[in-house]
């Protein structure tokens, strides 16, 4: 295995996988105040909600870039080989990558706490907005990564496929 695709491989999963899409999640919940929720239901009690628009309101002022990486032994939030949306040639395991801990990190700011990625809630709260991924392969690899941890999330999930020069992928809650 050469060191080109060792980091490729590392890359994708530790700073896209992890970094970006966590970063830019709790940022864009905490702008708008859409409360953030540990259920994995669709609806929350009134009380629920005030207290994560509150924890919302917290990560406003946390400075999301200190911190630093630490081992989580619930990551990862879903396995490639089991993903219909990530190229094969990213299962790092697939391709004879034999450690699995590489995969078990998660970034945490020095000066608050991230909530886990909730993909059902995501889902709930961004029903009918859309998200597009501009760019190189980068771009290519987060927008695999979130399609990939939406459908660990909800796995039986109706989704809508496109693909040619722009790909779209539509994921129908159970409300829809």
């Amino acid at each position: 295995m050469d060191f080109g695709y060792q980091r490729r491989c590392l890359l994708l999963t530790v700073v896209i996988f992890l970094l970006q899409v966590q970063l830019f999640l709790a940022v864009t919940l905490a702008k708008t105040q859409v409360p953030l929720s540990s259920s994995s239901s669709y609806n929350t009690s009134s009380r629920s909600r005030r207290s994560s628009s509150l924890r919302g309101r917290e990560l406003l002022g946390c400075d999301l870039f200190k911190g630093k990486w630490v081992v989580d032994n619930s990551y990862p939030i879903y396995a490639a080989s089991s993903c219909p949306y990530i190229d094969s040639e990213f299962d790092c395991l697939k391709h004879g990558r034999s450690d699995t801990q590489y995969l078990k990190y998660s970034w945490q700011p020095d000066s608050c706490n991230l909530p886990r990625f909730n993909g059902l809630d995501l889902l709930s709260k961004w029903k009918g907005k859309k998200v597009m991924f501009v760019g190189d392969s980068l771009s290519e690899n987060m927008y695999q990564s979130l399609a990939c941890m939406l459908h660990a999330s909800a796995p039986k999930a109706p989704t809508f496929q496109h693909k040619d020069s722009l790909t779209t992928l539509t994921f129908q809650t159970p409300e829809q």
